[in-house]
């Protein structure tokens, strides 16, 4: 599929976003539903409750997947590993991985790792995208017996080379190709720039395509400067969302709807649409996924909480966070997924993973 992007139409949306962003009105953060202790507040019954036990054991887990087997995967970044749960929370079997820092699956099982190697040789830090066989042998579903499959390395020339770019996040769609974004510190080249959302096609290798046409720079709604995570949309077509980690305020969560028609991809939130997704004042949003009624999660690690919005981008009330290691309580969260009717966050800062569902949803 190749993706075209209209260049006449969208320097005209990134010149009206931009005008937009320099006079629309911020969101009042006094209107979410936060208090001092991180406990939230709500004018019904509707919150998010911890479930019970807190997964413990893990050093600094930046991600949190969960499988469609459906089994529990985590990147269990200190201690050099990716691990394997069932719904109960007890190990299967895990396997070494250096500085795992992102999770996905892909329909044929296979897990999809993104992970920080040191480089003996020079001491640089090369991120390297592994594929997880999880179906026939050796591992044959356990993930103690599976071998790690080296696909993709930051290094890749596309056409250039850089060990100074990072993956940043890992996502897979209906096709099995997959999504990656990539950040770094070289933006100058307009042909090949360190930040990039790419797609890659294969199995045991990979064909790597970069999408074009969004901003590498700044905070408009098509930039992909300094992406934290991405995620596909998760309803059978080619949209994808993405957060970005940058100190400067901006446009730090967007959705990209892919236009089938004229192969072009689109922002789905504009400033002009006012949604509440575009005025919260994100601090370090690091993951975001959706549910099957198309509900946004963004966890953000600066802000020690989770915010949540429906398909429209209206902060909802169910939102929680504050600094801490009590019941609806974070540190430093990086990782999330949805599994029925049930958030899994990997709150990194308390080397746990933590479950909640909502109020009413309990039996």
């Amino acid at each position: 599929m190749t993706i075209k992007i209209k260049y006449l139409s969208l320097f005209i949306l990134i010149t009206a976003s931009l005008a937009f962003w320099s006079c629309a009105e911020k969101l009042d953060l006094g209107t979410f539903p936060l208090t001092n202790t991180g406990n939230p507040v709500t004018s019904s019954d509707t919150s998010y409750v911890q479930q019970t036990p807190v997964w413990t054991g893990f050093n600094a887990p930046e991600d949190v997947l969960l499988g469609k087997e459906p089994l529990v995967y985590v990147a269990d970044t200190k201690n050099n590993r990716v691990v394997q749960l069932d719904l109960a929370g007890v190990e299967i079997g895990s396997i070494t991985v250096a500085n795992p820092i992102a999770l996905a699956q892909d329909n044929n099982f296979d897990i999809l790792v993104i992970a920080d190697t040191v480089l003996i040789s020079t001491g640089d830090t090369l991120s390297v995208l592994y594929r997880i066989k999880l179906v026939g042998a050796p591992a044959n579903g356990i993930l103690t017996n599976a071998v790690l499959l080296r696909l993709l390395s930051s290094d890749y020339p596309t056409p250039l080379t850089s060990r100074k770019r990072r993956f940043s996040g890992v996502s897979t769609y209906p096709d099995n190709s997959i999504l990656v974004s990539r950040r770094g510190p070289d933006n100058a080249n307009n042909l090949d720039p360190d930040n990039a959302i790419m797609r890659c096609r294969g199995v045991n290798s990979v064909s790597v395509e970069l999408y074009t046409g969004f901003q590498v720079n700044g905070n408009g709604v098509y930039s992909i400067d300094q992406v934290s995570s991405v995620a596909a949309a998760g309803n059978n077509n080619f949209d994808f969302l993405l957060t970005r980690n940058t100190a400067q305020n901006g446009f730090k969560a967007e959705w990209f709807e892919y236009d089938n028609v004229n192969g072009a991809y689109n922002p789905r939130f504009l400033p002009e649409g006012n949604q509440d997704i575009l005025k919260v004042e994100f601090g370090m949003p690091e993951d975001v996924t959706t549910d099957p009624n198309r509900n946004i999660f963004i966890v953000d690690a600066g802000k020690d909480s989770l915010y949540k919005f429906n398909s429209l981008g209206k902060l909802l009330k169910e939102s929680f966070g504050g600094n801490g290691a009590g019941e609806n309580q974070l540190n430093g969260p990086k990782g999330i997924s949805f599994f029925n009717r049930t958030i899994y966050i990997a709150d990194t800062g308390n080397n746990r993973i933590v479950r909640y569902k909502l109020s009413t949803d309990l039996q």
